[in-house]
């Protein structure tokens, strides 16, 4: 599998809080990707606090196969980091590929679609939700897959937003 990231067009200018991880080893890649809301610091705090505990699932080797699975992940750790008193409020997307399957959970409008060789498209993520974000205490979170990855796998924050990270995944 090939693995693209792109950085915001100018990093310089970036006042997002995004954070992007993408983490593999020989058998398994991890995408996580957390949008921070609102425009001070808690949301850094609150999209830096998922992407670690995302990344934290992936070091101990526990990577669910399921989307409920991953919804329940991402339901404890929208309370981890409900109880941080520094972080706000973040959406979330985590996705597991592993032999061209792809899997996982969204919460709030971070998108992900799979790029068919013919040109369409298929979104994985549900299109753009409102609702409780990470952080609140009551996420929602929808899994999504097991999927067979044939094209392009892409990750990014909602449409509208002018900067932010992107992950591309091509089986």
């Amino acid at each position: 599998m090939k693995l693209e990231i792109n950085a915001p067009h100018d990093a310089s200018s970036d006042t997002s809080h995004d954070r992007l991880s993408v983490l593999r080893d020989a058998h398994r890649t991890l995408i996580a990707l957390a949008d921070g809301v609102g425009p001070n610091d808690h949301a850094q705090t609150a999209a830096s606090r998922t992407v670690d505990e995302l990344a934290r699932c992936f070091r101990c080797g526990a990577l669910p196969d399921n989307a409920r699975d991953w919804e329940m992940i991402l339901e404890a750790i929208d309370h981890i980091v409900l109880n941080d008193p520094q972080a706000g409020e973040t959406n979330a997307l985590v996705m597991r590929v592993e032999q061209d399957v792809v899997v996982g959970a969204s919460v709030g409008d971070s998108l992900a679609y799979v790029v068919h060789p013919d040109g369409e498209s298929s979104r994985l993520t549900p299109s753009r939700r409102l609702g409780a974000r990470m952080g609140t205490g009551f996420a929602a979170p929808v899994g999504f897959g097991p999927v067979k990855l044939e094209g392009r796998l892409i990750t990014r924050r909602a449409p509208s937003v002018r900067y932010g990270y992107s992950a591309v995944a091509t089986a």
